[in-house]
Protein backbone atom coordinates (compact mmCIF):
# COMPACT_ATOMS: atom_id res chain seq x y z
CA UNK A 1 0.00 0.00 0.00
CA UNK A 2 1.21 3.46 -1.02
CA UNK A 3 -0.48 6.93 0.11
CA UNK A 4 -0.17 9.33 -2.05
CA UNK A 5 -0.60 13.30 -0.69
CA UNK A 6 -0.40 16.79 -3.02
CA UNK A 7 -1.35 19.12 -1.13
CA UNK A 8 -2.90 22.51 -3.70
CA UNK A 9 -3.82 26.10 -3.27
CA UNK A 10 -7.71 24.93 -2.08
CA UNK A 11 -8.00 21.41 -1.26
CA UNK A 12 -5.73 18.40 -0.46
CA UNK A 13 -6.18 15.58 -2.11
CA UNK A 14 -5.37 11.72 -0.73
CA UNK A 15 -5.17 8.43 -2.75
CA UNK A 16 -4.50 5.10 -1.12
CA UNK A 17 -2.96 2.67 -3.90
CA UNK A 18 -3.30 -1.04 -3.67
CA UNK A 19 -5.06 -3.74 -5.30
CA UNK A 20 -7.90 -1.03 -5.30
CA UNK A 21 -7.72 2.57 -5.34
CA UNK A 22 -9.26 4.95 -2.63
CA UNK A 23 -8.97 9.00 -3.12
CA UNK A 24 -9.91 11.67 -0.36
CA UNK A 25 -10.31 15.40 -0.93
CA UNK A 26 -10.34 17.83 1.76
CA UNK A 27 -10.49 21.03 2.06
CA UNK A 28 -6.84 23.43 3.43
CA UNK A 29 -9.07 24.91 5.96
CA UNK A 30 -8.71 21.89 8.88
CA UNK A 31 -4.74 22.33 8.29
CA UNK A 32 -2.16 20.08 7.28
CA UNK A 33 -2.85 18.37 10.78
CA UNK A 34 -6.25 17.89 10.81
CA UNK A 35 -5.96 16.12 6.89
CA UNK A 36 -3.18 13.72 8.09
CA UNK A 37 -5.71 12.74 11.03
CA UNK A 38 -8.05 12.00 8.46
CA UNK A 39 -5.64 10.08 6.38
CA UNK A 40 -5.20 8.21 9.24
CA UNK A 41 -8.50 6.63 9.94
CA UNK A 42 -8.27 4.76 6.52
CA UNK A 43 -4.50 4.15 6.63
CA UNK A 44 -1.81 3.27 8.92
CA UNK A 45 0.75 6.58 8.27
CA UNK A 46 3.55 5.37 10.08
CA UNK A 47 4.13 1.59 8.72
CA UNK A 48 2.82 2.97 5.22
CA UNK A 49 5.09 4.29 2.30
CA UNK A 50 3.63 8.09 2.34
CA UNK A 51 4.56 10.67 -0.22
CA UNK A 52 3.86 14.37 -0.64
CA UNK A 53 3.55 16.35 -3.28
CA UNK A 54 3.26 20.40 -2.82
CA UNK A 55 4.27 23.42 -4.58
CA UNK A 56 2.52 26.23 -1.99
CA UNK A 57 5.92 26.87 0.26
CA UNK A 58 7.04 28.18 -3.09
CA UNK A 59 3.99 29.21 -4.70
CA UNK A 60 3.82 31.58 -1.06
CA UNK A 61 7.13 32.67 -1.17
CA UNK A 62 7.60 33.71 -4.96
CA UNK A 63 4.11 36.26 -4.30
CA UNK A 64 6.40 37.43 -1.97
CA UNK A 65 10.10 36.90 -2.87
CA UNK A 66 11.49 40.71 -2.31
CA UNK A 67 9.55 40.52 1.55
CA UNK A 68 12.07 38.06 2.72
CA UNK A 69 15.24 39.03 2.83
CA UNK A 70 18.40 37.02 2.42
CA UNK A 71 21.91 37.51 3.20
CA UNK A 72 23.31 36.21 -0.11
CA UNK A 73 27.36 35.48 0.85
CA UNK A 74 29.29 34.19 -2.27
CA UNK A 75 32.51 33.09 -2.34
CA UNK A 76 33.74 32.59 -5.99
CA UNK A 77 37.44 33.69 -5.95
CA UNK A 78 39.47 35.54 -8.33
CA UNK A 79 37.80 36.29 -12.06
CA UNK A 80 34.61 37.50 -12.50
CA UNK A 81 32.57 40.21 -10.26
CA UNK A 82 29.85 38.59 -8.66
CA UNK A 83 29.55 41.53 -6.23
CA UNK A 84 25.95 41.73 -7.76
CA UNK A 85 24.68 38.29 -6.40
CA UNK A 86 25.75 39.49 -2.82
CA UNK A 87 28.21 39.91 -0.05
CA UNK A 88 31.90 38.96 -1.53
CA UNK A 89 33.82 36.76 0.93
CA UNK A 90 37.58 35.35 1.05
CA UNK A 91 37.96 31.62 0.26
CA UNK A 92 38.22 29.93 -2.32
CA UNK A 93 38.02 26.22 -3.89
CA UNK A 94 39.86 25.83 -7.21
CA UNK A 95 38.51 24.21 -10.42
CA UNK A 96 40.18 21.09 -8.85
CA UNK A 97 38.44 20.78 -6.11
CA UNK A 98 41.70 22.21 -3.77
CA UNK A 99 41.40 24.66 -1.09
CA UNK A 100 43.00 27.85 -2.42
CA UNK A 101 42.57 29.73 -0.14
CA UNK A 102 40.79 29.90 3.38
CA UNK A 103 38.19 31.70 4.84
CA UNK A 104 38.39 34.46 6.99
CA UNK A 105 36.29 33.65 10.55
CA UNK A 106 36.08 37.18 11.57
CA UNK A 107 34.99 38.51 8.36
CA UNK A 108 32.20 36.07 7.67
CA UNK A 109 31.16 36.62 11.76
CA UNK A 110 31.54 40.68 10.98
CA UNK A 111 28.92 40.15 7.99
CA UNK A 112 26.11 38.46 9.63
CA UNK A 113 26.27 40.66 12.75
CA UNK A 114 26.15 43.93 9.95
CA UNK A 115 23.57 43.01 7.93
CA UNK A 116 19.68 42.37 8.61
CA UNK A 117 18.55 39.64 6.70
CA UNK A 118 15.27 36.84 7.38
CA UNK A 119 17.59 33.95 6.03
CA UNK A 120 21.03 33.57 4.50
CA UNK A 121 22.21 31.72 1.29
CA UNK A 122 25.84 30.49 0.96
CA UNK A 123 27.51 30.03 -2.52
CA UNK A 124 30.81 28.93 -3.24
CA UNK A 125 32.13 28.84 -7.14
CA UNK A 126 33.44 25.06 -6.65
CA UNK A 127 31.26 23.90 -4.06
CA UNK A 128 29.56 21.23 -6.60
CA UNK A 129 33.56 19.15 -6.10
CA UNK A 130 34.32 20.37 -2.81
CA UNK A 131 31.81 21.55 -0.30
CA UNK A 132 34.52 22.40 2.32
CA UNK A 133 34.61 26.09 2.19
CA UNK A 134 30.54 25.95 2.20
CA UNK A 135 30.71 23.87 5.15
CA UNK A 136 32.97 26.30 7.17
CA UNK A 137 30.76 29.39 6.91
CA UNK A 138 27.58 27.38 7.49
CA UNK A 139 28.92 26.36 10.93
CA UNK A 140 30.16 29.93 11.92
CA UNK A 141 26.88 31.68 10.40
CA UNK A 142 24.88 28.66 12.48
CA UNK A 143 26.25 30.18 15.45
CA UNK A 144 23.38 33.16 14.93
CA UNK A 145 21.10 31.78 12.45
CA UNK A 146 18.80 28.90 12.91
CA UNK A 147 19.49 25.89 10.65
CA UNK A 148 16.52 26.30 8.90
CA UNK A 149 17.06 29.62 7.75
CA UNK A 150 20.70 28.37 6.22
CA UNK A 151 21.09 27.31 2.39
CA UNK A 152 23.88 25.91 0.73
CA UNK A 153 24.81 26.03 -3.02
CA UNK A 154 26.39 22.77 -3.05
CA UNK A 155 23.18 20.83 -2.29
CA UNK A 156 21.31 22.30 -5.74
CA UNK A 157 24.24 20.69 -8.07
CA UNK A 158 25.15 22.18 -10.95
CA UNK A 159 28.21 24.15 -12.09
CA UNK A 160 26.46 27.30 -13.81
CA UNK A 161 27.31 29.60 -10.77
CA UNK A 162 24.91 32.50 -11.17
CA UNK A 163 22.16 29.90 -11.83
CA UNK A 164 23.43 28.18 -8.74
CA UNK A 165 23.31 31.18 -6.37
CA UNK A 166 20.03 32.19 -7.54
CA UNK A 167 19.00 28.40 -6.52
CA UNK A 168 20.19 29.15 -3.18
CA UNK A 169 18.66 32.47 -2.54
CA UNK A 170 15.29 30.60 -3.39
CA UNK A 171 16.29 27.64 -1.10
CA UNK A 172 17.04 29.71 1.95
CA UNK A 173 14.11 31.83 1.56
CA UNK A 174 11.76 28.79 1.50
CA UNK A 175 13.78 26.22 3.74
CA UNK A 176 12.34 27.23 7.06
CA UNK A 177 8.43 26.62 5.65
CA UNK A 178 9.59 23.29 4.04
CA UNK A 179 11.39 22.49 7.62
CA UNK A 180 8.13 23.15 9.87
CA UNK A 181 6.24 21.34 7.13
CA UNK A 182 8.15 18.35 7.09
CA UNK A 183 8.06 17.85 11.10
CA UNK A 184 4.68 18.02 11.30
CA UNK A 185 4.08 15.47 8.82
CA UNK A 186 6.73 13.66 10.51
CA UNK A 187 4.52 13.87 13.26
CA UNK A 188 1.93 11.88 11.84
CA UNK A 189 3.65 9.56 9.11
CA UNK A 190 7.43 8.90 10.27
CA UNK A 191 9.98 9.05 7.41
CA UNK A 192 8.30 9.71 3.90
CA UNK A 193 8.87 10.74 0.85
CA UNK A 194 8.72 14.35 -1.51
CA UNK A 195 7.30 14.55 -4.80
CA UNK A 196 9.61 16.70 -7.14
CA UNK A 197 8.72 18.86 -9.81
CA UNK A 198 10.69 16.51 -12.56
CA UNK A 199 7.57 13.58 -11.44
CA UNK A 200 10.01 11.77 -9.29
CA UNK A 201 10.52 11.25 -5.42
CA UNK A 202 13.14 11.65 -2.93
CA UNK A 203 13.31 11.11 0.58
CA UNK A 204 12.17 14.33 2.46
CA UNK A 205 16.01 15.02 4.02
CA UNK A 206 17.14 15.79 0.18
CA UNK A 207 14.13 17.97 0.06
CA UNK A 208 15.16 19.90 3.30
CA UNK A 209 18.48 20.80 1.76
CA UNK A 210 16.78 21.74 -1.69
CA UNK A 211 13.20 22.46 -1.29
CA UNK A 212 13.15 24.35 -4.84
CA UNK A 213 13.14 20.36 -6.00
CA UNK A 214 9.08 21.15 -5.21
CA UNK A 215 8.55 23.87 -8.22
CA UNK A 216 5.61 22.41 -10.00
CA UNK A 217 5.12 18.98 -8.21
CA UNK A 218 1.45 19.50 -8.27
CA UNK A 219 1.35 19.50 -12.37
CA UNK A 220 3.86 16.89 -12.45
CA UNK A 221 1.65 14.83 -10.16
CA UNK A 222 -1.56 15.17 -12.13
CA UNK A 223 0.34 14.34 -15.25
CA UNK A 224 1.95 11.14 -14.03
CA UNK A 225 -1.68 10.39 -12.29
CA UNK A 226 -3.68 11.19 -15.55
CA UNK A 227 -1.25 8.41 -17.52
CA UNK A 228 -1.72 5.78 -14.99
CA UNK A 229 -5.50 6.36 -14.88
CA UNK A 230 -5.29 6.47 -19.02
CA UNK A 231 -2.72 4.52 -20.35
CA UNK A 232 -2.71 7.51 -22.29
CA UNK A 233 1.41 7.85 -24.15
CA UNK A 234 0.41 11.20 -25.51
CA UNK A 235 -2.16 13.69 -24.44
CA UNK A 236 -3.38 17.48 -22.98
CA UNK A 237 -4.15 17.23 -19.29
CA UNK A 238 -6.52 19.48 -17.99
CA UNK A 239 -6.74 19.98 -14.77
CA UNK A 240 -9.62 22.17 -13.22
CA UNK A 241 -8.58 23.32 -9.86
CA UNK A 242 -9.94 25.74 -7.39
CA UNK A 243 -7.53 28.50 -7.72
CA UNK A 244 -6.34 27.71 -11.01
CA UNK A 245 -6.52 25.65 -14.59
CA UNK A 246 -3.29 23.79 -15.36
CA UNK A 247 -1.86 22.71 -18.70
CA UNK A 248 0.51 19.85 -18.68
CA UNK A 249 1.39 18.20 -22.10
CA UNK A 250 1.98 13.71 -22.10
CA UNK A 251 4.07 12.95 -25.19
CA UNK A 252 5.64 9.38 -25.01
CA UNK A 253 4.16 8.49 -21.23
CA UNK A 254 5.78 11.10 -19.43
CA UNK A 255 5.35 14.96 -18.98
CA UNK A 256 7.95 17.81 -20.91
CA UNK A 257 10.75 18.59 -19.02
CA UNK A 258 12.15 21.99 -19.08
CA UNK A 259 15.25 23.34 -17.54
CA UNK A 260 16.43 26.11 -15.63
CA UNK A 261 13.37 28.04 -14.51
CA UNK A 262 13.05 31.67 -14.21
CA UNK A 263 12.05 32.79 -10.76
CA UNK A 264 11.59 36.47 -9.93
CA UNK A 265 13.42 37.53 -12.55
CA UNK A 266 16.23 34.86 -11.55
CA UNK A 267 17.21 31.83 -13.53
CA UNK A 268 17.79 28.90 -11.38
CA UNK A 269 18.90 25.35 -11.60
CA UNK A 270 15.32 23.87 -11.03
CA UNK A 271 14.31 21.30 -13.22
CA UNK A 272 10.45 20.78 -13.77
CA UNK A 273 7.44 20.02 -15.93
CA UNK A 274 6.42 22.48 -18.66
CA UNK A 275 3.27 23.65 -17.69
CA UNK A 276 0.88 26.25 -18.08
CA UNK A 277 -1.34 27.67 -15.71
CA UNK A 278 -4.36 30.37 -16.25
CA UNK A 279 -6.05 32.03 -13.06
CA UNK A 280 -9.27 30.60 -13.34
CA UNK A 281 -10.57 27.06 -10.99
CA UNK A 282 -13.75 26.48 -8.73
CA UNK A 283 -13.02 29.26 -6.77
CA UNK A 284 -12.69 31.87 -8.93
CA UNK A 285 -14.96 34.85 -8.33
CA UNK A 286 -18.05 36.01 -10.42
CA UNK A 287 -18.53 40.02 -10.43
CA UNK A 288 -21.76 41.18 -12.40
CA UNK A 289 -21.50 38.01 -14.24
CA UNK A 290 -17.73 38.87 -14.94
CA UNK A 291 -15.42 35.80 -14.14
CA UNK A 292 -11.85 37.76 -11.83
CA UNK A 293 -8.87 35.74 -11.84
CA UNK A 294 -8.99 35.69 -7.83
CA UNK A 295 -10.03 33.35 -5.17
CA UNK A 296 -12.47 33.27 -2.80
CA UNK A 297 -15.02 30.33 -0.76
CA UNK A 298 -17.79 29.42 -2.89
CA UNK A 299 -21.22 29.61 -1.04
CA UNK A 300 -21.75 26.24 -2.71
CA UNK A 301 -19.10 24.89 0.29
CA UNK A 302 -19.89 27.13 3.23
CA UNK A 303 -17.89 30.44 1.85
CA UNK A 304 -19.58 33.38 1.17
CA UNK A 305 -18.02 34.28 -2.10
CA UNK A 306 -20.26 33.62 -5.27
CA UNK A 307 -17.70 31.69 -7.90
CA UNK A 308 -17.68 29.45 -10.96
CA UNK A 309 -18.85 26.67 -9.26
CA UNK A 310 -21.74 28.42 -7.64
CA UNK A 311 -22.27 29.66 -11.18
CA UNK A 312 -22.32 25.81 -12.52
CA UNK A 313 -25.59 25.64 -10.05
CA UNK A 314 -27.21 28.18 -11.29
CA UNK A 315 -27.49 26.66 -14.62
CA UNK A 316 -28.95 24.01 -13.17
CA UNK A 317 -25.89 21.13 -12.09
CA UNK A 318 -26.07 19.85 -8.30
CA UNK A 319 -22.41 20.77 -6.50
CA UNK A 320 -22.26 21.18 -2.81
CA UNK A 321 -25.11 23.23 -1.67
CA UNK A 322 -26.58 23.69 -4.53
CA UNK A 323 -29.64 25.55 -3.46
CA UNK A 324 -27.44 28.14 -1.67
CA UNK A 325 -26.19 28.96 -4.59
CA UNK A 326 -29.11 29.88 -6.83
CA UNK A 327 -30.37 32.25 -4.52
CA UNK A 328 -27.79 34.73 -5.64
CA UNK A 329 -29.04 36.11 -9.48
CA UNK A 330 -26.12 35.64 -12.09
CA UNK A 331 -25.83 35.25 -15.50
CA UNK A 332 -24.66 31.57 -15.43
CA UNK A 333 -24.44 30.99 -18.87
CA UNK A 334 -22.21 33.99 -19.56
CA UNK A 335 -20.06 32.79 -16.82
CA UNK A 336 -19.69 29.17 -17.71
CA UNK A 337 -18.99 30.48 -21.44
CA UNK A 338 -15.94 33.07 -20.59
CA UNK A 339 -14.73 30.37 -18.78
CA UNK A 340 -14.78 27.70 -21.68
CA UNK A 341 -13.78 30.06 -24.04
CA UNK A 342 -10.57 30.73 -22.51
CA UNK A 343 -9.79 27.34 -22.18
CA UNK A 344 -10.39 26.15 -25.47
CA UNK A 345 -8.11 28.77 -27.09
CA UNK A 346 -5.69 28.01 -24.42
CA UNK A 347 -6.24 24.64 -25.79
CA UNK A 348 -6.09 25.86 -29.64
CA UNK A 349 -2.40 27.49 -29.42
CA UNK A 350 -1.29 24.33 -27.15
CA UNK A 351 -2.55 21.36 -29.75
CA UNK A 352 -3.00 18.47 -29.08
CA UNK A 353 -5.44 14.97 -30.57
CA UNK A 354 -6.48 14.13 -27.05
CA UNK A 355 -7.52 15.60 -24.18
CA UNK A 356 -7.53 14.21 -20.54
CA UNK A 357 -9.36 16.08 -18.05
CA UNK A 358 -8.97 15.97 -13.95
CA UNK A 359 -9.74 17.99 -11.49
CA UNK A 360 -13.24 17.77 -9.72
CA UNK A 361 -14.99 20.15 -12.55
CA UNK A 362 -13.78 17.88 -15.06
CA UNK A 363 -16.88 16.94 -16.02
CA UNK A 364 -18.56 19.97 -16.26
CA UNK A 365 -16.28 21.46 -18.55
CA UNK A 366 -14.17 19.10 -20.89
CA UNK A 367 -16.53 17.48 -22.97
CA UNK A 368 -17.86 21.08 -23.89
CA UNK A 369 -14.09 22.12 -23.98
CA UNK A 370 -13.13 18.82 -26.32
CA UNK A 371 -16.25 19.59 -28.81
CA UNK A 372 -15.34 23.08 -29.32
CA UNK A 373 -11.71 22.10 -29.94
CA UNK A 374 -13.03 19.19 -31.98
CA UNK A 375 -10.85 16.12 -30.44
CA UNK A 376 -11.29 13.13 -27.96
CA UNK A 377 -11.48 13.56 -24.36
CA UNK A 378 -11.28 11.29 -21.57
CA UNK A 379 -12.38 11.82 -17.69
CA UNK A 380 -10.82 8.54 -15.87
CA UNK A 381 -11.89 7.30 -12.61
CA UNK A 382 -10.74 8.87 -9.90
CA UNK A 383 -10.18 12.11 -12.38
CA UNK A 384 -11.18 14.40 -9.16
CA UNK A 385 -7.88 13.32 -7.11
CA UNK A 386 -5.62 12.38 -10.22
CA UNK A 387 -3.11 14.43 -8.81
CA UNK A 388 -2.55 12.24 -5.22
CA UNK A 389 -2.68 9.12 -7.49
CA UNK A 390 0.14 10.35 -9.41
CA UNK A 391 1.77 11.14 -6.31
CA UNK A 392 1.48 7.73 -5.20
CA UNK A 393 2.43 5.88 -8.00
CA UNK A 394 5.59 7.28 -8.91
CA UNK A 395 9.61 6.30 -8.85
CA UNK A 396 11.74 7.54 -6.93
CA UNK A 397 14.31 9.84 -8.66
CA UNK A 398 17.93 10.90 -7.44
CA UNK A 399 20.66 13.17 -9.50
CA UNK A 400 24.11 12.56 -8.39
CA UNK A 401 27.03 15.24 -9.69
CA UNK A 402 30.34 13.57 -9.64
CA UNK A 403 34.17 14.54 -9.79
CA UNK A 404 36.63 11.79 -10.56
CA UNK A 405 40.24 12.81 -10.10
CA UNK A 406 43.02 10.17 -10.47
CA UNK A 407 45.97 12.12 -10.81
CA UNK A 408 44.64 13.43 -7.87
CA UNK A 409 43.27 10.62 -6.01
CA UNK A 410 40.11 11.79 -4.98
CA UNK A 411 36.35 11.66 -5.94
CA UNK A 412 33.30 13.71 -5.03
CA UNK A 413 29.72 13.41 -5.00
CA UNK A 414 27.45 16.49 -4.75
CA UNK A 415 30.34 18.28 -2.69
CA UNK A 416 31.11 15.68 -0.56
CA UNK A 417 34.43 14.65 -1.11
CA UNK A 418 35.73 10.45 -1.05
CA UNK A 419 38.90 8.60 -1.82
CA UNK A 420 38.90 7.76 -5.30
CA UNK A 421 37.27 4.80 -6.60
CA UNK A 422 40.33 4.47 -9.08
CA UNK A 423 43.92 3.66 -7.92
CA UNK A 424 45.94 6.65 -8.11
CA UNK A 425 47.42 7.63 -11.84
CA UNK A 426 45.36 5.11 -13.48
CA UNK A 427 43.44 5.64 -16.70
CA UNK A 428 39.92 4.44 -16.59
CA UNK A 429 37.87 4.43 -19.71
CA UNK A 430 34.68 6.12 -19.69
CA UNK A 431 32.62 3.00 -19.33
CA UNK A 432 34.30 2.56 -15.93
CA UNK A 433 33.82 5.62 -14.69
CA UNK A 434 30.40 5.54 -15.72
CA UNK A 435 29.70 2.25 -13.97
CA UNK A 436 31.03 3.74 -10.78
CA UNK A 437 29.44 6.78 -11.10
CA UNK A 438 26.17 4.60 -11.53
CA UNK A 439 26.86 2.19 -8.84
CA UNK A 440 27.05 5.18 -6.52
CA UNK A 441 23.44 7.07 -7.19
CA UNK A 442 22.13 2.97 -6.72
CA UNK A 443 23.66 2.82 -3.24
CA UNK A 444 22.22 5.96 -2.23
CA UNK A 445 18.79 5.52 -3.34
CA UNK A 446 19.04 2.06 -1.96
CA UNK A 447 19.96 3.25 1.49
CA UNK A 448 16.65 5.24 0.72
CA UNK A 449 14.32 2.41 0.16
CA UNK A 450 14.71 2.09 -3.52
CA UNK A 451 13.47 -1.19 -4.93
CA UNK A 452 15.59 -2.91 -7.80
CA UNK A 453 12.77 -1.94 -10.16
CA UNK A 454 13.21 1.72 -9.31
CA UNK A 455 17.14 1.96 -9.67
CA UNK A 456 17.09 -0.17 -13.13
CA UNK A 457 16.68 2.73 -15.31
CA UNK A 458 19.98 5.18 -14.49
CA UNK A 459 20.82 7.82 -17.64
CA UNK A 460 23.71 9.69 -17.76
CA UNK A 461 22.90 13.28 -18.18
CA UNK A 462 26.37 14.96 -18.88
CA UNK A 463 29.57 12.79 -19.16
CA UNK A 464 33.38 14.57 -19.93
CA UNK A 465 36.62 13.46 -19.36
CA UNK A 466 40.24 14.23 -20.09
CA UNK A 467 43.69 12.84 -19.71
CA UNK A 468 45.50 14.79 -17.63
CA UNK A 469 49.19 15.15 -19.30
CA UNK A 470 52.29 16.31 -17.42
CA UNK A 471 55.75 16.61 -18.52
CA UNK A 472 54.84 14.30 -21.66
CA UNK A 473 53.62 11.64 -19.19
CA UNK A 474 49.71 10.38 -18.48
CA UNK A 475 49.23 11.14 -14.97
CA UNK A 476 45.52 10.54 -14.55
CA UNK A 477 41.90 10.85 -15.85
CA UNK A 478 39.38 14.15 -14.63
CA UNK A 479 36.01 13.07 -15.26
CA UNK A 480 32.80 15.25 -14.63
CA UNK A 481 29.40 13.38 -14.35
CA UNK A 482 25.97 13.81 -13.80
CA UNK A 483 23.89 10.80 -13.19
CA UNK A 484 20.14 10.20 -12.64
CA UNK A 485 17.71 7.52 -12.11
CA UNK A 486 14.89 8.64 -14.34
CA UNK A 487 11.47 9.55 -12.80
CA UNK A 488 8.28 7.98 -14.15
CA UNK A 489 5.82 5.45 -12.69
CA UNK A 490 6.75 2.62 -10.46
CA UNK A 491 4.41 0.16 -11.70
CA UNK A 492 1.61 0.20 -14.98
Amino acid sequence: MIIGIDVGGTNTDAAIVSDEIKTIKLSNDVGIGGILKEISKMADLKTEKVVVSTSWPLNLIISKFSEYQTLSLVIPGPGLNYSEYGVILKGYINHRGDVAEEIEEEEVERVVKENKFDNVAISSKFSVRNSYIEDRIYGIVKKFVDSKKVACSHFAGGMNFPARINTTIVNAKIKETVHNLTELIKGYAGDFYYFKGDGGIVPYQIVLENPSELYNSSPAAVALGAKYLTGEKDALVIDIGGTSTDFVEIVDGMPRIVEGIDIAGRKTLIRCVDSFSIPFGGDSLVDNSKLRPTSGKSIAFGGKDFTLTDALNCAGHEIGDYRASRAVECDAESVIEQYVSVVASTVENIGCKKLIGTGYLAPYFIPEIARRVGVEHIIPEHYESANAVGVAVSKISLTLYARIDTEKGFSAYNGSVEDCPFRVGSLPDDEQILEVVTEKVVEIARKFGATDEEVGNVRAIYFNSFTVVRGGMKRGIIADVIVQIEPGIRYE
